[in-house]
């Protein structure tokens, strides 16, 4: 397994730890994409949408996380159905 590339510079303040965990718990919950308005929508208080953004590049940079056309999905999971899932929606 290679390592995840290193973090970009930041120009500006991240994303707060407890940003990340909001939007992490709210991806965690779905075997679905999730839209950004989706996601926003779902988090327990009002977000910005570049610290969302943000807070996503840095889970598909650890390769916790896949976007798409159709939104974004949390996959960093061992269970096989997971792949499978991935699989023919990239197909498309």
């Amino acid at each position: 397994m290679r390592a995840p590339p290193v973090p970009p510079k930041l120009i500006r303040k991240g994303p707060t730890l407890d940003t990340l965990h909001m939007v992490e718990s709210v991806l965690r919950k779905f075997d679905e994409p999730l839209s950004l308005n989706r996601i926003k929508a779902l988090l327990p208080r009002k977000m910005m949408h570049a610290p969302l953004r943000e807070a996503i590049e840095h889970y598909k940079r650890l390769g916790c996380a896949t976007e798409g056309s159709k939104g974004v999905m949390w996959t960093l999971n061992v269970q096989p159905k997971i792949w499978k899932v991935v699989e023919g929606w990239e197909a498309r």
